[in-house]
């Protein structure tokens, strides 16, 4: 169980560093990776199916705990509300980027949105694990929502 706990990380990991790589490559080569926008969308909705993955293997396995990344300075706090809402962030932002697949054109800027919406993503995760006062927030409303027997 402690193995998956060292995998936490990995949840706003993927996307974050999935996003920087498109950007060094976008900031590098610029034309040739403004006309790969299906590849680059693909690779970013991969990034983030493989932390929704990881995600919800946590979540079904009912992993609690503390994982310290950066050293001491700071905790990405796991527990069963915290995963249910990373999860269903994690939802909303596959759907968004799925339906921008289908829907967007091609045009001057949907490598940079992706790009955006990757770091949303990632960020998003790490607020959600974040274990603050937002923690605080959620945490009743999660609470009462996951005793009343919704189960995945």
């Amino acid at each position: 169980m402690n193995m998956l706990l060292n995998l936490t990380w990995l949840i706003p990991g993927i996307p974050l560093i999935a996003s920087i790589f498109i950007t060094i490559l976008l900031l590098s080569f610029g034309k040739t990776m403004n006309r790969l926008t299906k590849p680059v969308s693909y690779f970013i909705i991969i990034s983030l199916t493989f932390s929704e993955i990881i995600n919800f293997i946590l979540f079904k396995n009912n992993i609690s705990g503390n994982d310290i990344i950066f050293g001491n300075n700071y905790v990405l706090v796991v527990d069963r509300p915290a995963l249910l809402v990373s999860e269903s962030i994690g939802l909303i932002f596959l759907l968004s980027m799925i339906f921008s697949v289908a829907k967007l054109e091609r045009r001057n800027g949907y490598v940079r949105y992706f790009i955006s919406l990757g770091l949303l993503s990632g960020l998003a995760y790490l607020f959600s694990f974040s274990g603050s006062s937002f923690h605080n927030f959620y945490d009743p409303f999660i609470s009462t929502i996951d005793k009343t027997g919704i189960s995945f």
